[in-house]
């Protein structure tokens, strides 16, 4: 059978972490499959695996896209919000309403154990960890400190987001996620 030449390599990298997105969008994590990513583009599992090393590699592409999304915003609400406090509260209100409107897509960047690394993957993510850092830096003795406070507070976002998902947030009673955050942030400003 003849190799196939309707896209470049960069337009069928691209066309495949769009499928994938998709899939996840609509059906969750579990949806990522060579087969099914294949099939949404109309190519088989092994062009595929000519993009990608593996479905790892494919699922970390989808994460650097979303985590490169969520910079962004971050950066608008950096250069909007007046001072660290409402900085810190609208992030933390972000990361919340990214869980809420894109729910798989959140499970596999956070939820979902992924194998692959890259120098890309790796930017990524310090796009985002970078500026939550800046924007407590104010708020804290030091860089060390600001790095240490913006991982628990990472923590404590993540920890509510998976406790909810799983449905043991609610133990006893029902308290949304963003009064929890809220809680946690008046704690946490107060020290």
């Amino acid at each position: 059978m003849a190799r196939r030449t309707d896209h470049t390599r960069e337009e069928l990298t691209q066309l495949a972490i769009d499928c994938g997105r998709k899939l996840v969008t609509d059906g969750g994590p579990g949806e990522l499959t060579a087969r099914k990513v294949a099939q949404a583009m109309g190519y088989t599992p092994g062009t595929l695996y000519n993009l990608f090393e593996n479905i790892d590699a494919l699922a970390a592409a989808i994460n650097r896209d979303t985590l490169e999304q969520f910079a962004e915003t971050i950066a608008a609400i950096i250069s909007l919000s007046k001072t660290p406090t409402s900085k810190l509260t609208r992030i933390c209100q972000a990361y919340l309403e990214l869980k809420h409107a894109q729910p798989h897509l959140w499970s596999l960047l956070f939820a979902t154990p992924i194998t692959y690394e890259s120098e890309a993957y790796s930017a990524a993510i310090h796009k985002v960890f970078d500026q939550v850092t800046a924007a407590i830096r104010p708020l804290s003795e030091s860089d060390a400190s600001a790095r240490q406070d913006a991982k628990i507070i990472w923590s404590t976002l993540h920890g509510i987001c998976l406790l909810q998902q799983s449905g043991k947030l609610d133990v006893t009673e029902a308290d949304p996620a963003q009064a929890l955050v809220a809680r946690f942030l008046e704690q946490f400003l107060a020290r």
